[in-house]
């Protein structure tokens, strides 16, 4: 029997399957906590608990999904990277977000760059290069180098890069490597996103590859790209940016696969945020424009996602200004799960909840999420503060009993030093009886905290604990179907990453409340909103959320057997496929150009420029496809010509070539 182990790496869960390759069906399935200060364990102990009644040695093929690259930039996390532009002016800093994008790492600008026929345009100042790269800060890990119209001819990035390389052994993404697009700034932030995210992939690698062997797994290891294709892990290490999106379209893929329904909205409720995604037709709708992630976006091809900042482990806070509860953007560790492992944690809840009066910070601890790594420069404050949490957990409120410690805090939390745990959906789902994994006694104690905290500052009051964790999980499930109608109105629009209005979400949140209404209560608003497409709920909390949005969309919602690992399977069930992309262009009114990296030929006819172009791209995507770990190929080809015809003249403007190999992964 040939098995495929497919493995998905999130935030809050490690997911482990096995896939049976003639039956596709499931023959195995484990849930891990993803331990970030040590991969290894959480995939260790996810892969060993399907492994119990397999032999190894019917596992021909390892798959890897995982939302740590999004989460990284969702979150503000990532290596500390450096950035060199080379022909920029100053004000293009200013596109496409790439001044925030990089605001605190070093970006320096180069004189260099070609012109869009891809000549050059000023000789690359590979002496003041030098001289900068040998200034780089020692706790830079990587770099991302950008050059003007490098899809045109990238001979300055390839310079800078083989530099760079030489000068300090540190990887380096060029921007011509991740996109053949013009737009020069996208293409930068793309690059230099790339490069803050090569450390994190890395080592999710170097961890699944070290503990596939502990366990005797000697299969080769591919892993999910943001549109649910497959590439080899070499692959990936080196382009990580294209594993933004990598588990939400292992989702998609798997949602499909599970549901085998051609036209449906899947929703994957995570840890840290909610993905919504359009099918029709069996295939998945990709974004033409690139992945967009909190804010930025890429020119990495990726299945079209609205990504939420709803999770199971959203952060349920009170605002004081609105007298009312809010969840999330933010997310932490539930109080259920800390108590699991630190048990004092309820201890401390408990002396809490036997006081008078309840304070701001009482329901909210301060974790140590990793140790401050070698070189790392850290205020006196700063050291203070991790000092204090070293050896447990501290609650925020014991620890700014004396000292005010909130930039210590948020700056040590930017960096990935610290996090926070609080009361979360998952602690709710606790308190109502709906998911027992960890500790219900710790939710039940926040729950109680924050329900008498709402009542001494005039909000909501609840007759008890149980009956104010129903109303979160009820606000949980309105905020479910905020973003599932978002997801539809920008799909029907064609424009992705918008939110609704203040305006739609107030006239939305009184419909459901009304709809929501108790027996022999009238409803004060009687419209319905009513989604034409069935929704397919899947995560690893989708069964604690999903059932109760039916009636506010009035739509089918399934959430099918095995939806709480359906990442881990999508990522055993994709394809390998890979483009390639040349560009033809005018020379004179008679001759063309072939831009082919660097390599430009020229052409008296268009058409021998063509077939020229086209096997240069087949052979380009073949190699990418067999170096992905792609079998049985097969190859499409695209040719689109931009030609203007007027009063009898025909006008070339340019061409484009674009070849499609698609195969299965081995």
């Amino acid at each position: 029997m040939a098995l495929r182990l497919g493995i998905d790496t999130g935030g809050t869960f490690t997911d482990a399957v096995l896939l049976d390759e003639e039956t596709d069906q499931v023959v195995a399935k484990a849930k891990s906590l993803t331990t970030r200060h040590n991969l290894i364990e959480g995939i260790s102990g996810a892969i060993a608990a399907v492994l119990e009644q397999q032999q190894v040695s019917d596992i021909a093929l390892v798959c890897l999904s995982t939302t740590l690259a999004t989460n990284s930039i969702v979150e503000g996390h990532g290596a500390l990277a450096a950035l060199f532009l080379v022909g920029y002016r100053e004000s293009q800093l200013q596109l496409e977000n790439l001044a925030e994008a990089t605001r605190g790492m070093p970006v320096h600008m180069l004189a260099g760059g070609h012109d869009a026929g891809g000549h050059e345009q000023t000789p690359l100042a590979l002496d003041e290069a030098a001289a900068l790269v040998a200034q780089l800060p020692g706790n830079v890990t990587a770099v991302a180098v950008s050059s003007m119209f490098s899809v045109r001819n990238p001979a300055h990035e390839n310079r800078l890069r083989d530099l760079i390389r030489e000068q300090t052994g540190l990887p380096v993404t060029c921007g011509h490597e991740l996109s053949a697009s013009l737009n020069a700034p996208r293409r930068a932030l793309t690059a230099f996103l790339n490069a803050r995210l090569v450390p994190l992939i890395q080592n999710l690698i170097v961890a699944t590859r070290q503990t596939l062997a502990q366990h005797r797994i000697e299969a080769p290891v591919m892993v999910v790209r943001g549109d649910g294709t497959l590439v080899s892990a070499d692959f990936a290490s080196q382009s990580p940016v294209e594993t933004i999106m990598s588990g939400p379209a292992a989702s998609v893929v798997g949602a499909q696969h599970l549901a085998k329904i051609d036209n449906m909205i899947v929703s994957d409720i995570g840890g840290t945020t909610t993905d919504v995604a359009m099918i029709r037709a069996g295939q998945p709708a990709l974004s033409i424009e690139g992945a967009s992630v909190n804010g930025w976006r890429t020119m990495v091809e990726a299945v079209q996602i609205d990504t939420h900042g709803l999770g199971g482990d959203s952060e349920i806070s009170y605002d004081r200004e609105k007298r009312d509860f809010q969840i999330g953007p933010g997310k932490v560790v539930p109080l259920c799960n800390l108590a699991s492992n630190y048990p004092q944690v309820i201890q401390t809840l408990e002396e809490f909840a036997d006081q008078p009066w309840v304070k701001t910070n009482m329901a909210r601890f301060i974790v140590l999420r990793s140790m401050p790594w070698d070189g790392l420069r850290l205020t006196a404050q700063q050291r203070d503060l991790v000092d204090q949490v070293r050896d447990a957990p501290q609650s925020m409120q014991s620890v700014f009993a004396e000292r005010h410690f909130s930039r210590a805090m948020k700056r040590l939390i930017e960096i990935g030093v610290l996090t926070l745990a609080g009361f979360t959906p998952t602690d709710a789902a606790h308190v109502c009886g709906l998911y027992q994994q960890w500790d219900a006694r710790a939710s039940t104690l926040g729950a109680q905290l924050l329900r008498r905290y709402s009542q001494w500052n005039l909000g909501a009051e609840w007759p008890d604990d149980r009956a104010f964790a129903e109303s979160m999980l009820a606000a949980v499930t309105r905020e479910t179907a905020f973003c599932l109608l978002t997801a539809v109105l920008n799909d029907q629009s064609g424009k992705f990453g918008r939110s609704l209005s203040v305006a739609q979400r107030n006239l939305l949140h009184r419909m459901f409340v009304s709809s929501a209404a108790a027996d022999g209560e009238t409803a004060d608003l009687g419209m319905q909103v009513q989604v034409g497409l069935p929704i397919v709920g899947i995560g690893a909390p989708a069964q604690c959320f999903y059932p109760a949005v039916a009636p506010l969309l009035d739509t089918r919602v399934e959430v099918p057997e095995h939806a709480e690992v359906a990442n881990a399977i999508g990522s055993v069930v994709g394809m390998v496929r890979h483009r390639a992309q040349i560009t033809i262009s005018p020379v004179t009114a008679s001759r063309v150009v072939v831009h082919a990296g660097e390599l430009q030929r020229e052409f008296d006819e268009l058409e021998d420029a063509a077939e020229w172009a086209i096997e240069k791209a087949r052979e380009s995507a073949m190699h990418k496809a067999v170096s992905a770990g792609g079998t049985q190929l097969e190859v499409s080809v695209k040719r689109d010509d931009n030609i203007v015809e007027r009063d009898g003249q025909k006008t070339f403007f340019e061409s484009r070539i674009v070849v499609t190999v698609t195969g299965r992964a081995s």
